[in-house]
């Protein structure tokens, strides 16, 4: 049987080689606002800190907010 097979691979490099063609900035993009704004609601909704009715009701505006920022990404 094989080692290592469960094991999870990353694409980033965890060496510490230095990066000189920038391959890193190049292909890890930070989150958006929309992206961020989502997150924190989730975490907040898994810690009990909103109720399922606030959650349901600030999930869609946070979903279209992020589809314009596709939108507007891609025009």
């Amino acid at each position: 049987m094989r080692k290592g097979r469960s094991r999870v691979e990353f694409s980033v490099s965890k060496s510490g080689k230095t990066d000189s063609a920038k391959w890193k900035d190049r292909t890890i993009k930070p989150l958006t606002y929309a992206q961020l704004r989502i997150r924190y609601l989730c975490n907040a909704y898994m810690k009990g800190e909103i109720t399922p009715d606030e959650f349901k009701r600030e999930l869609p505006r946070i979903l279209d907010a992020r589809d314009r920022e596709k939108r507007n990404m891609n025009s």
